[in-house]
């Protein structure tokens, strides 16, 4: 291994939890489960790649936590009730098989994200505002999302967000008792919750919404929640966009103020992107490190370890732990494209890493076909379960 990539395997905690390296697989759907959310041999596979390709932790997709509300058509995963243990206790054995830790991403919901209402599942909100959705600058390949028109959402009622913030503790109970060694609450990217904190999306007068401590006092309340139902070895984290690079959404001024209430709610670790639907070339920018600085902002106001994604390069993911300007690297596509991105490093073959050209393949397939993911340069993605050195094995 090259001196200049050392940084990245420095072992590091997340709370009580020791990790090996300080690189870890973003949350990212891959529409591997099947048609009621459950695990699939497909979906172990997958992510047993992930985890004996290097990363010292595995955060598992968005998981639902309730089929009641609008969420679009797809094959995500959930924990809305108990018969998804199984799957899970599965999933996080093959996981620790690999040789990472294991955190799940639980979703509240879509929100007015959903666009629509689906059947008899009613499109719900903070507010009655329709979601943004970019209609310029979008890579040729994604085109067809700015033709997606949204309906106005119901605001939730009271007793419905009590009811949420219910589902979502559940389901963090679900992951434990499956062996996950945590979880990551989904308040990033314009869903649901971080509908919630955002001063666009939250127009309520209520006791959740107005200032901005009532806009985070969801997301408080589920921290400490999670925190007095699980304990202090499980990990709770907590995503959400620094910035909504919207007009009148969530700024990076707000959002570390939200950090540190965050933090003194009892997170053990902070996950830094930004954008939404809105500006969604701010979510999945075509050039790497694009959250580091905001990272690093946020980071200075918080004790607790901070964790970045869009990164591709060796070089550009190694000089942002270096530098101290975030603690941990989540990478997405790079680990769709190559699972044995951080083993090839420490090996020192960085050379043969088969590197993402950021085609969006991965994002057409998965979020606008509705198709299980591909990518481009990675023909075995979504054919893992065919792979020999894809297929679980203890270690």
């Amino acid at each position: 291994m090259q001196e200049k990539y050392r940084p990245l395997f420095e072992p590091c905690t997340l709370g009580e939890l020791q990790l090996s390296n300080r690189i870890a697989l973003a949350p990212t759907y891959v529409g591997m489960a099947d048609s009621k959310g459950r695990v699939t041999d497909q979906t172990l596979c997958y992510y047993y790649a992930r985890a004996k390709g290097g990363c010292s932790l595995i955060i598992v997709e968005g998981t639902g936590v309730t089929g009641k509300y609008a969420f679009a058509p797809n094959y995500g995963l959930s924990l809305a009730g108990d018969g998804y243990i199984p799957g899970f206790r599965d999933l996080g054995t093959v996981i620790h098989w690999g040789g990472a830790k294991a955190i799940v991403q639980i979703m509240m919901g879509q929100g007015a994200q959903a666009l629509h209402p689906y059947g008899q599942r009613d499109l719900v909100a903070p507010s009655d505002i329709p979601a943004l959705v970019q209609k310029e600058g979008l890579p040729v390949s994604l085109k067809s999302f700015s033709l997606k028109e949204a309906e106005p959402p119901r605001p939730l009622e009271i007793k419905e967000i009590e009811y949420l913030r219910e589902a979502m503790a559940l389901a963090s109970m679900r992951a434990k008792k499956a062996g996950f060694d945590g979880v990551e609450i989904h308040g990033a990217h314009g869903y649901l919750l971080g509908q919630f904190t955002s001063p666009y999306y939250n127009r309520r007068s209520d006791e959740y919404g107005g200032s901005p401590q009532k806009r985070w006092k969801l997301s408080l309340e589920l921290i400490r929640e999670i925190r007095e139902r699980a304990g202090d070895r499980f990990v709770v984290g907590y995503r959400f966009s620094a910035r909504e690079w919207i007009q009148d959404g969530l700024d990076l001024e707000e959002s570390t103020q939200m950090a540190r209430a965050l933090e003194k709610a009892g997170v053990d670790y902070l996950s830094v992107s930004g954008g939404c639907y809105g500006a969604t070339t701010r979510t999945i920018p075509r050039e790497e490190g694009s959250f580091v600085e905001d990272a690093s902002i946020i980071k200075a106001a918080v004790s607790i370890p901070v964790i970045c994604a869009n990164f591709q390069t060796p070089d550009t993911a190694a000089e942002a732990v270096f530098s101290r300007k975030v603690d941990f690297v989540a990478l997405s596509r790079p680990l769709l494209c190559d699972p044995f991105w951080p083993q090839k490093i420490k090996d020192g073959v960085e050379e043969t890493i088969n590197r993402c050209i950021r085609c969006y393949t991965c994002i057409r397939s998965s979020n606008l076909d509705q198709l299980p993911v591909r990518c481009s340069i990675n023909p075995m993605l979504g054919y893992e379960r065919f792979d020999p050195q894809s297929i679980p094995r203890p270690l």
